[in-house]
């Protein structure tokens, strides 16, 4: 029988497990968001779980105190901890997988969420964006993702955790550092972590050649981060950074820091039109750069045509090619013997993770749900991760018998 088809075509037997007995009002509120009819069901309710978790931490710290009574305190509260955090704030997690049929999968999964979401939950902005960067990239882009960034909370978070430790002493302390200069620069850290925050369009291509020489290229975007690159110029100079302004609008070359032998560039510009910064390691591989774009190609519409056009965060990944390594390997003759073996090994492990996938996540009140359309489930994940654990111990432990074998050979 084809493991594979098995375990596409398996029974619900992990959902009987998984699922509760008696369904809670949580779980009837994930189901609306999953396949409860997939071949991979599963569900988690975290409701008090962080209270619990929390009082059980302290009562361990207590008890460490106790028996080291020169050990100096520090004033940490686990459940409040757990709750600055943003985890109090998670009732529920469900995820599903199905069959989709023409060899892809429907993966799910919902983050019940009571209220909006709080601390590392909200670096991710909530304003639905359309998958713009996919429509700017190049048609041989490798991978292309489009997200709202908010370091704000992460900037939050944090001075809610070291007010708890330190209590105002620790405010002060971070407050006073983000008030500060980044050297050699008029921008503050407060300001920095502000502008950054927004909109991110990005795209890449990383591939490799028979001599597993690298060719990487790389576009971002940051909407809102313009202004900050004339008054980076000072810092620029003191590198030997070259500045240029024109009526296109202000660029700079970093590319002298990358080193003599480095093959990419390292270009940034803020364009007089818009609000931008952009960050780009190839002048002749942008958005602007002629040819079809990636979201033309046939592969990128017939997963982008299953999924919402409008979310929080795009991710889109081409898939990866082995063909480099498998020329590399049969190149040397004691290994040459091994190619189709090595294919066939490769394919049945982590063949199906390296086609083309695109995800979507998107908001449904305070509820975070993510869809992703791809060649593997994520029941295959959970069941490759120990195949390949045991794969490299077998070849760890099968090494040095091959050696000795080899040497009594000859």
């Amino acid at each position: 029988m084809n493991i594979k088809r098995s375990l596409a075509h398996s029974s619900v037997a992990i959902a009987t497990i998984l699922l509760p007995s008696t369904a809670s009002a949580s779980f009837e509120e994930a189901s609306g968001y999953i396949d409860i009819d997939g071949s991979m069901v599963g569900y988690m309710n975290f409701e008090g779980d962080g209270q619990e978790i929390g009082t059980a931490l302290n009562a361990t710290y207590e008890q460490l105190l106790a028996s080291k009574p020169g050990m100096p305190p520090i004033p940490v509260d686990f459940t409040l901890l757990i709750e600055n955090l943003g985890f109090g704030s998670l009732k529920a997690v469900g995820m599903s997988s199905k069959d989709a049929g023409e060899g892809l999968h429907l993966n799910r999964s919902v983050s019940l969420m009571d209220g909006a979401p709080t601390g590392l939950f909200a670096i991710n902005g909530l304003e639905p964006l359309n998958f713009d960067a996919a429509k700017m990239a190049p048609a041989d882009a490798t991978g292309a993702m489009t997200l709202a960034v908010n370091l704000g909370a992460l900037r939050e978070t944090t001075i809610l955790i070291l007010k708890q430790i330190m209590g105002p002493m620790g405010e002060g302390i971070i407050q006073q550092q983000l008030g500060q200069l980044i050297p050699e620069t008029d921008i503050t850290y407060n300001e920095a972590i502000d502008t950054l925050s927004g909109k991110w369009d990005g795209f890449w291509h990383q591939s490799y050649s028979e001599d597993f020489q690298e060719d990487f290229k790389l576009w971002l975007s940051i909407e809102g981060a313009g202004s900050l690159l004339p008054r980076l110029h000072m810092m620029g100079k003191s590198m030997g950074v070259n500045f240029i302004k024109d009526d296109q609008g202000i660029k700079a070359d970093f590319s002298s820091l990358m080193g003599e032998d480095a093959t990419n560039g390292l270009y940034v510009e803020a364009p007089k039109e818009g609000d931008s910064l952009i960050i780009y390691t190839h002048q002749n591989w942008t958005p602007e750069s002629g040819g079809a774009r990636l979201a033309d190609s046939d592969e990128f519409k017939s997963l982008a045509s299953r999924l919402p056009a409008e979310g929080i965060a795009f991710r889109y990944s081409k898939g990866g090619d082995l063909d480099p390594i498998f020329a590399a390997i049969a190149a040397f003759p004691e290994a040459a013997q091994y190619t189709e073996l090595a294919k066939s090994v490769i394919d049945f492990l982590v063949g199906d993770f390296l086609k083309p996938n695109l995800a979507i996540s998107y908001m449904d009140g305070d509820h975070m749900v993510s869809e992703q359309y791809a060649s593997y489930s994520t029941k295959q994940i959970l069941m490759t991760i120990p195949a390949i654990a045991g794969g490299g111990i077998c070849t760890a432990i099968a090494i040095p018998a091959f050696k000795k074998v080899r040497e009594a050979s000859q």
